[in-house]
C-alpha cells in the first residue's frame, strides 16, 4: 500500500478525535451562550481539520499532543476518581496519552 495514502488515512483517523468533540463542544456551548467554551471547541475542530486535510502537520500535532497531555491530568485525575467514576477516567486518561504518542509519531513522520 502506498504510503502516503497511509499517512493521509491516519492523519484523518486521529483529526477525529478533535473534529467530533470539538463540534459537540461548539455546539452545546453555543447553545449554552458561552462564548469561550464554543471558541474552545471551534479551535478543536479547525485543528483536526488541519491535521486531516495535511495543513502544518507537524506543528498541529505537537500542540495536539501537548494538547491531550495537559487534559489528561487536569480533566481526568482518576486518582482522585469516585469508585464509579474512576474506570472512566482511566480509560480517558490513557486515551489521551497514548493518542499524545500518536501525535508525536505523525509529527516526527511529517516532513
Amino acid at each position: 500500500m502506498n504510503p502516503t495514502l497511509i499517512l493521509a488515512l491516519a492523519r484523518a483517523l486521529m483529526a477525529l478525535a478533535f473534529i467530533g468533540p470539538g463540534a459537540s463542544h461548539f455546539l452545546d456551548s453555543a447553545k449554552q451562550r458561552n462564548y469561550t467554551a464554543a471558541a474552545i471547541g471551534a479551535v478543536e475542530v479547525l485543528a483536526g481539520l488541519a491535521l486531516a486535510f495535511g495543513w502544518q502537520v507537524r506543528w498541529f500535532a505537537l500542540a495536539a499532543a501537548a494538547f491531550l497531555l495537559v487534559d489528561a491530568f487536569v480533566a481526568h485525575h482518576f486518582w482522585a476518581a469516585t469508585p464509579q467514576e474512576l474506570r472512566n477516567q482511566v480509560l480517558h486518561f490513557f486515551k489521551n496519552l497514548a493518542l499524545a504518542g500518536g501525535f508525536v509519531l505523525l509529527a516526527a513522520g511529517t516532513r
